[in-house]
């Protein structure tokens, strides 16, 4: 099964059956306007809100329509690729014979959001290149980063974004190349404000990487298996 993808504002948004479907790996669930979204051949129950929001506040934060946000209940029965160079989701019952580099993967830890591991890239004392565990959510338009790894730099933007449950926001945004899979790769990072940050990256988990890795790797999410393959957006 293969959809559009539709890339508004960094947000990973498929296109069904002219239906507009945010997908969401930070999320646990899946919500619309009706009790049910129906979506890769299947017909799956669906919540009204997720963190006290409906589904008309996300599209309202988004800045685009929305008719559906489909969370990881819904993902984690499929293996699925996001595919930003060709802008194609694709979701099978099995990994494929091609089109997907088998001997290239990552073990992930999919217990709530997927769980990667990046190395920052030393720019100052403390990106000292020892991986860090970082949450990979498709649903995050902007990567985050504890801001210990930011001391001394200079921020080079300002963006706006939303937590739901907390609102919009500003953050400054850094310039912070990383590596994942032993690919050096520019990557930009912005810093939550002090409350988000407590409460998403004071523990073990660091970072959140967001949309912007869709464009340096098309990756495909094995919840079952444990993996996620990689494909280099070059390859």
């Amino acid at each position: 099964m293969k959809y559009p993808i539709d890339v508004f504002d960094n947000h990973v948004i498929i296109v069904n059956e002219e239906k507009r479907l945010l997908i969401d790996t930070g999320s646990p669930i899946s919500i619309s306007n009706g009790s049910e979204i129906n979506i890769f051949q299947t017909t799956y129950e669906a919540s009204d809100k997720y963190h006290g929001a409906t589904i008309d506040e996300i599209s309202g934060y988004v800045g685009c329509p929305l008719d559906a946000l489909i969370g990881n209940n819904i993902l984690q029965e499929h293996i699925f690729q996001i595919d930003f160079q060709n802008l194609l989701f694709s979701a099978w019952g099995k990994v494929p014979s091609e089109g997907i580099n088998k001997d290239e993967y990552i073990d992930v830890d999919f217990n709530g959001i997927p769980t990667i591991k990046i190395i920052v890239n030393p720019v100052n004392v403390l990106a000292n290149q020892n991986p860090i565990e970082s949450w990979l959510d498709t649903g995050a338009k902007i990567s985050y980063l504890n801001k210990q790894y930011v001391q001394g730099l200079d921020s080079v933007c300002i963006k706006e974004d939303f937590f739901l449950g907390f609102g919009k926001f500003e953050v400054p945004i850094y310039d912070l190349p990383i590596s994942f899979n032993g690919k050096e790769i520019p990557f930009q990072f912005g810093i939550l404000p002090q409350s988000l940050e407590l409460a998403n990256l004071s523990g073990t988990t660091q970072a959140i990487i967001g949309a912007d890795i869709f464009s340096y790797f098309s990756l495909t999410f094995d919840y079952a298996d444990k993996k996620i393959y990689i494909n280099h957006v070059d390859d």
